[in-house]
């Protein structure tokens, strides 16, 4: 095809246009009623006994903080929503790294390390989040670890799977994985999940020790766990700790 002068000087137009207006074609803005539905479509409920272990299983599952999120109570225990959005949520084929409905915050600077330890609060702790603060503070952790490509078992799909654990709190001089549990625990699938990849992570010396903890919570008054809990626990050899004064 023989290319014209005329033609070059359409295309170097073009091009300068381009690079002074910043020109992409738009995609077609979606309707408010066509944006609603597309938030029903991408969000996910989890129905947990207790709040701390329903943010747990949604942060597991999709890589989202509590931040992210909103709760709402039922008569069937606290229900957590999250609207994800495709391009940058966690999990489920979604990237992990972003999503959820908060705006993206600046990674705050390290706070220096104090070498005093923190009271129990008498009343518990507000939320599970508070009580994963104090425990990384006392066993000396460095904050989240996520650990993906668990093999487990989900007795509720009745099926093997592979999923991400996030452990509360990481010690890596001792190579110790510590579980925070804020308020009554039960084992519920979530929880039973947990406890099978902890010892799974053991198993394949992705972490030598772990440790489970139990802490009293400031809204219900109720701290520690049910038996079948305890002796689960007992069963698989992680040892626990129930904090009270």
């Amino acid at each position: 095809m023989k290319i014209t002068n005329k033609f070059l000087s359409l295309l170097l137009i073009f091009s300068l246009f381009v690079g002074v207006t910043g020109f992409i074609p738009q995609v077609k803005a979606v309707g408010q009623d066509d944006d609603e539905a597309y938030l029903e479509d991408s969000s996910v409920t989890i129905e947990e006994d207790n709040e701390s272990d329903a943010y747990e299983e949604l942060e597991e599952l999709l890589g989202v903080d509590e931040d992210s999120v909103g709760i709402s109570s039922s008569n069937k225990g606290p229900v957590i929503t999250a609207f994800m959005n495709k391009d940058m949520g966690g999990g489920n084929g979604y990237p992990v790294g972003g999503g959820g409905i908060g705006k993206v915050r600046p990674t705050p600077k390290p706070k220096p390390k104090s070498t005093s330890k923190p009271s129990l609060p008498a009343k518990g702790f507000k939320s599970g989040r508070d009580g994963e603060k104090y425990l990384n503070k006392i066993v000396n952790g460095i904050g989240h670890k996520t650990f993906d490509k668990v093999r487990v078992y989900d007795h509720k799909k009745k099926k093997w799977v592979q999923e991400r654990r996030i452990v509360d709190a990481y010690n890596p001089k001792t190579d110790t994985a510590h579980e925070s549990k804020v308020g009554y625990a039960n084992l519920s699938n979530f929880i039973r999940k947990q406890i099978d990849k902890d010892v799974q992570l053991r198993k394949t010396n992705r972490v030598k020790n772990l440790k489970w903890h139990f802490f009293k919570s400031e809204s219900t008054g109720r701290i520690g766990a049910s038996k079948p809990l305890l002796k689960y626990l007992k069963d698989k050899k992680i040892p626990y700790q129930i904090h009270e004064k």
